[in-house]
């Protein structure tokens, strides 16, 4: 994966992880103005999962890339004894 890619796929987490917390801040909003406290409910299940998600989709713009297996001009790893 080249370096315009990562750029790429850290922007569209950030986006993603922006559109999860604001659906859960919305829905936040609807759970606190309704009357139903079983509608609430169900809203505020909605909202911990949106803020789950979102924070999932943080984490994986703040953990540093996997190192990736070094490559090797035949696919075999040199044997070194000793």
């Amino acid at each position: 994966m080249g370096a315009v890619d990562r750029t790429n796929d850290k922007s569209l987490q950030q986006h993603r992880s922006k559109q999860l917390y604001e659906r859960a801040s919305f829905f936040k909003r609807l759970a606190i103005g309704a009357a139903d406290p079983k509608f609430s409910a169900k809203l505020q299940a909605l909202v911990d999962e949106y803020e789950s998600e979102a924070a999932r989709a943080k984490l994986e713009i703040e953990q540093p890339a996997a190192p990736q297996e070094p490559a090797y001009a035949d696919g075999i790893a040199e044997h070194r004894s000793g």
